[in-house]
């Protein structure tokens, strides 16, 4: 009777150690980067505003699970879940990867972004989370007078205007990659995508511009 219930102590302090050493780490932001950009579409004609927000993201437990982040307003009740196909990830070893988006926009494409405190949140799939926070200023006062274009031909991009990058778009939605701007043809590398948007800084502004969908 005394080795039966022993017994039975062994295993639940076995099982209490092991449940103890398997639980979740928690996510960690070590660094973020956000940048308020004006956004030409190509198609309507109309300018909005895009907000690029960034955080370096890392995770004992590896990062393949972190999938999910929101940005969250609360003086002006503003909020956005970006994940799936809106989520770009660049992952850097196991453990750490680059995530957000480039095209955190407005309900209301005609608004502008409001200046003020962002609260950024990471989730993983076991409900760990990360959180911070970032002092955004919007100092977008007017549009260029000529968009950057771009004409695809069979040898690559060509880019007439000013533009630093293009940004390749997959048939899903999901960011594809990015290529530097040269005079001339643009070769992606034999890779084709479903549309391409032009970014350039403005550094004497302090905002970016992006035009496309081409």
């Amino acid at each position: 009777m005394r080795n039966s219930i022993l017994n039975k102590l062994i295993f639940l302090l076995c099982l209490t150690l092991i449940l103890g050493s398997c639980s979740e780490s928690a996510p960690k932001i070590s660094q973020t980067f956000w940048q308020i950009n004006l956004m030409h579409d190509q198609n309507t004609g109309k300018n909005s505003q895009a907000l690029t927000i960034f955080v370096m993201a890392s995770d004992d437990d590896g990062v393949d699970d972190m999938d999910k982040m929101y940005v969250i307003n609360d003086e002006h009740q503003l909020y956005w879940e970006i994940s799936g196909k809106d989520l770009r990830l660049e992952k850097y070893g196991e453990n750490e990867l680059w995530m957000g988006s480039n095209f955190i926009t407005m309900p209301v494409p005609e608004d502008a972004l409001p200046s003020g405190t962002y609260r950024i949140m990471l989730l993983d799939s076991s409900g760990e989370r990360a959180k911070t926070s970032v002092v955004i200023n919007n100092n977008i006062k007017g549009a260029p007078d000529k968009w950057p274009t771009l004409t695809k031909g069979g040898e690559g991009l060509r880019v007439d205007g000013k533009a630093e990058y293009i940004w390749g778009i997959q048939s899903d939605g999901t960011f594809g990659g990015e290529f530097q701007v040269v005079p001339g043809v643009v070769n992606t590398g034999g890779k084709r995508f479903s549309s391409y948007y032009l970014y350039s800084y403005l550094p004497d502004k302090g905002y970016g511009l992006i035009s496309g969908p081409f």
